[in-house]
């Protein structure tokens, strides 16, 4: 059931992308928001199996919300793109942290709270036939009202469509007309691009000549060029590396050729972007750092929750669950206030290869907290839920688990916040959309794969005899793996997929 979502999503991901480019980012997000709205509250009315599967599917087969907003934000952002994607980090690991939390008060509130809680005094009450719905319609209404909002407040982001093809002029109705109807009702409002506000040093004059810099796809600190008049057309003088789609500048110098009319239609395609070095790389570093994070997290509350005795820390979930979520807060202070100046210094791909290899550090030692831990301290639990043992840690451990979470979750965070920048730097401006739908389809793949994967490996090397670190190390490994992948695809990637803007 939990993997159906995910699975539905690498099937459906890399249509709406591909349509997104045609309709535009807001028309996609919508029909996802308001799918998964919907779904989530019919998810706490049902009571049999299939039809809980049949709306997951559904609604996974709706939703690519996460690659249109990172589209959008790209798109709106500008040279201000690492402070953007900052700020979608820190809304993403937010939400991760408050869902849970709310969705475990909201839930099964008759076996929570008895019959005084509103609803449950009847022994056959609403709450106590359907004990998830409270879960379910909070955060169901909640979507809703997010998506009604964006309606009407949200503009689109896309400058300049592609046209349906002719056998999809059916969904044309989804196309915003300006100003028009309730998807279009804001269209009218222009939003500014950032970096649109440039200062005086971005305007150069040389012989009577002005002269605009402006950013090309090439190497991130010598590929800039200028944008400027001679004898009347347009013309673009590209300094440093050549870019990667030719010596005109890459291809945002591409896009403001054709829009002045300077570049043919045929010059100005591309070659099929799925066979580009550059997006494989990009969208697989994508998918690798999606690998990581839901192994390690799938992982993590198992060998915190496992007893003392077969290789575990004898925690119980809400243990397990406090020190991630400091983890998590302290990420969202460092999102806010270091990681754009982390961007300025290093650039992305730093930020991905000593995240990355932070990661596999800290992922393969994780099971040698064990060793911090002392047997006898902890009492001999016989049920099958254990009790709090926080009482029962060393102070060292305390410390050690506290620096792990926070230093797990902030290199998490630079390689995921970086891998987006990477992504959107590595898109042919016209297939925007697809080329973040397809890194989109790789990550729902690796939620499919990455859990099941590391149960399994926990489950299969709890059955081997012999060493008792070597059982718990293993599945670790697989994590570790994942970052040292992710570093290697960073190590080869192109000098010019850097961003230190």
């Amino acid at each position: 059931l939990a993997s159906m979502f995910p699975l539905a999503m690498f099937t459906s991901s890399f249509f709406w992308g591909w349509l997104s480019d045609h309709i535009g980012r807001k028309p996609v997000t919508l029909v996802g928001v308001f799918a998964l709205g919907t779904g989530s509250i019919l998810l706490g009315l049902t009571r049999d199996y299939y039809t809980a599967l049949t709306i997951r599917i559904v609604s996974g087969l709706l939703n690519n919300i996460t690659s249109m907003l990172k589209c959008m934000i790209a798109e709106m952002s500008g040279k201000h793109q690492a402070k953007g994607m900052s700020y979608f980090s820190v809304a993403f690991t937010t939400g991760t942290l408050m869902g849970p939390s709310l969705a475990g008060i909201l839930a099964m509130p008759c076996t929570q709270y008895g019959p005084r809680f509103p609803g449950c005094s009847a022994q056959d009450s609403f709450l106590e036939k359907y004990p998830f719905f409270l879960s379910f319609f909070f955060f169901g209404a909640f979507t809703l009202i997010s998506g009604a909002y964006a309606m009407y407040y949200t503009p689109e982001t896309i400058l300049k469509r592609k046209p349906l093809p002719r056998r999809l002029q059916f969904l044309s109705f989804l196309v915003p007309a300006e100003g028009k109807g309730p998807v279009g009702a804001r269209e009218a409002v222009k939003y500014q691009v950032l970096e649109e506000e440039a200062d005086e040093e971005s305007q150069i004059h040389v012989d009577g000549v002005e002269m605009t810099e402006m950013k090309a796809s090439s190497n991130g600190e010598n590929g800039i060029g200028y944008l400027y008049t001679k004898d009347g057309q347009l013309e673009l003088e590209a300094s440093g590396a050549e870019g990667p789609h030719g010596d005109d500048g890459g291809a945002e110098g591409r896009a403001v050729l054709k829009e002045a009319g300077s570049l043919d239609e045929d010059q100005e395609k591309y070659d099929g972007w799925f066979r580009k070095k550059e997006v494989q790389i990009a969208v697989f570093l994508y998918f690798c750092i999606a690998l990581f994070y839901v192994s390690f997290e799938e992982l993590f509350p198992l060998f915190g929750s496992a007893r003392v005795a077969a290789g575990g820390l004898s925690l119980a979930s809400k243990d397990v669950g406090i020190f991630m979520s400091i983890g998590g807060g302290c990420t969202i202070l460092y999102t806010l206030f270091l990681f754009p100046k982390m961007i300025k210094r290093g650039g992305t791909l730093w930020l991905i290869k000593a995240g990355s290899i932070n990661c596999m550090i800290l992922s393969v030692l994780t099971p040698l907290m064990r060793l911090l831990v002392n047997e006898s301290d902890y009492p001999q639990e016989t049920g099958m839920v254990n009790k709090s043992g926080l009482q029962y840690m060393s102070p060292l451990l305390w410390v050690v688990m506290v620096l792990h979470a926070i230093f797990t979750h902030v290199f998490g965070t630079n390689c995921f916040a970086s891998v987006i920048m990477v992504v959107n730097k590595a898109s042919p401006p016209q297939h925007f959309g697809a080329v973040n739908s397809y890194g989109q389809a790789l990550a729902s793949l690796a939620r499919v794969v990455g859990p099941s994967a590391v149960g399994w490996l926990w489950t299969a090397c709890g059955k081997i005899e012999g060493s008792m670190m070597l059982q718990v190390f293993l599945p670790f490994l697989f994590c570790g793996a994942s970052a040292f992948a992710m570093f290697c695809l960073a190590f080869s990637a192109p000098s010019w997929l850097n961003s230190r803007s």
